[in-house]
């Protein structure tokens, strides 16, 4: 038997390692999952699970799942090994997490090497403490589909409670490049029942595209049903969401919007504490064999509705990060000149609102590397682009105020930026980390007002 190779040496002091947005010492991260608030008895506190390599910072079949735990959605530690694969499979691959009966109990896709791309659904339970997971013994609940069915894809079980029944959304994706969901129903966790397609494209409206709906989240939402989905297509292919109707059975969108480009993918949806519905997505980059560590996670979201569109924002919870004020500018007409301001650090929040008098206003971040990024807000086509050397420019939606304003946050962290465009939209980018201090430039045509720039540190609470 050829020996496993020691797993990587962590890199504390790597430049490119966020401090605010969940990576993993050593390893590969890749989707968020199950994340759960309960009680316990030193208060609550929030579990958080990823699909995890700790080997090697590089995507394998053999993937576990990951945990670590916070009192609040973003003061992550304590990350351990919850679920490895057993005997009789080859990876343990995405999921969820339920409570039954007070037990709390993972539900996740059973991979076996000769047929990866068919999933089975498998279970494991937690004890009171949610340290020690246990595979169910009796195996998969749900077996492969059979060849005959016609799937290529199936993975990614989403479970929740309706009544006294359980229901789940299965992506999928058949032999012939359509994507769908699928709905099982349950009175136990154990015994499953196929009810069909709960998804899939519509004729005569405009759906997401791509070969597989991946890590799919049904949800309410301010009194509608959301349908979010993570677009497969010879690779990832961002996140899209629909507002619609859910009888359930069958979930008919109203109208499918994107809420993410890549990087962003495997968007996992969840209640707060409060019980709001939040989000956290995966922040893609390319892993490597020789390095310590790769993947990251998004900030918590705040997700919200806006007619048949989801808005995003930061959790409030991210604001409890910030420790100082580093600079603060404005009112000012940018029609005589830039804004600048020189600021230390690499981990920062960024807000800015602006008049942009039908003009673009752009955002220049600049290391003593070199440029780190470009932040161009639209009015006209309505959109904010990210841009970052080396990286595919990322677009997020942007719709200005009554008044014509406009609004942006950029959260600055080592090699990630993450943007948000005034409850619009969001986009990531993967960045070189800057060198040094930081100089933000704030532009903008005839007639461009700023109204604020306030540049806050941020704490660095990811170990």
């Amino acid at each position: 038997m050829t020996p496993k190779p020691p797993p990587p040496t962590s890199t504390s002091s790597d430049p490119r390692r966020p401090g605010f947005h969940v990576t993993a010492p050593v390893g590969w991260i890749n989707d968020p999952l199950g994340v759960t608030w309960h009680a316990a008895p030193e208060g609550g506190r929030y579990e958080l699970f990823f699909q995890y390599n700790p080997q090697a910072a590089v995507w394998v079949p053999e993937c576990r799942w990951g945990q670590v735990t916070s009192p609040d959605l973003v003061r992550w530690g304590d990350l351990r090994t919850a679920l490895e694969p057993g005997p009789e499979e080859t990876g343990c691959w995405s999921g969820s997490v339920v409570v039954r009966d007070g037990v709390p109990v993972i539900v996740y896709t059973s991979v076996l090497a000769d047929e990866p791309g068919m999933g089975r659904v498998a279970l494991a339970e937690g004890d009171a403490a949610w340290r020690r997971w246990t595979p169910d013994p009796a195996g998969p609940v749900i077996p492969a589909l059979e060849p005959e069915r016609g799937f290529a894809h199936v993975r990614d079980p989403f479970v929740w409670r309706d009544g006294d029944q359980w229901r789940m959304a299965l992506g999928a994706g058949d032999t012939a490049g359509r994507p769908s969901v699928l709905q099982y129903s349950s009175p136990d966790l154990r015994r499953w029942r196929l009810d069909g397609e709960l998804a899939g494209p519509e004729d005569g409206r405009t759906d997401p595209g791509g070969a597989v709906w991946e890590c799919p989240q049904l949800f309410p939402l301010e009194g509608a049903w959301v349908l979010m989905v993570s677009v497969w297509d010879e690779g990832p292919g961002g996140v899209a969401c629909a507002v619609g109707d859910y009888d359930g059975q069958r979930f008919v969108a109203r109208a499918w919007h994107r809420l993410a480009d890549e990087p962003l993918y495997a968007t996992t949806a969840f209640a707060d504490a409060a019980g709001r519905r939040c989000a956290l997505s995966w922040i893609q980059e390319a892993g490597s064999e020789g390095g310590a560590w790769s993947g990251a996670l998004s900030v918590p979201w705040l997700l919200g509705r806006d007619g048949d569109r989801v808005t995003v924002v930061p959790h409030p919870d991210v604001d409890t990060l910030r420790t100082r004020v580093l600079a603060e500018h404005g009112p000012v007409a940018l029609s005589a000149g830039p804004c600048e301001v020189a600021v230390p650090g690499a981990h920062l929040d960024v807000t800015l609102a602006a008049d942009p008098g039908g003009r673009p206003v752009v955002l220049v971040v600049d290391g003593s590397g070199g440029p780190v990024l470009t932040l161009t807000a639209d009015p006209g086509p309505g959109q904010a682009r990210l841009t970052a050397p080396g990286h595919p420019d990322v677009v997020a939606p942007l719709r200005p105020e009554p008044d014509g304003a406009i609004g942006l946050r950029l959260l600055l962290d080592g090699g990630v930026a993450e943007v948000f465009t005034g409850g619009e939209g969001v986009a990531a980018a993967r960045v070189l980390p800057p060198g040094g201090g930081l100089t933000i430039r704030v532009t903008g045509g005839d007639g461009a007002r700023l109204r604020h720039l306030v540049v806050h540190e941020m704490a660095r609470v990811i170990g």
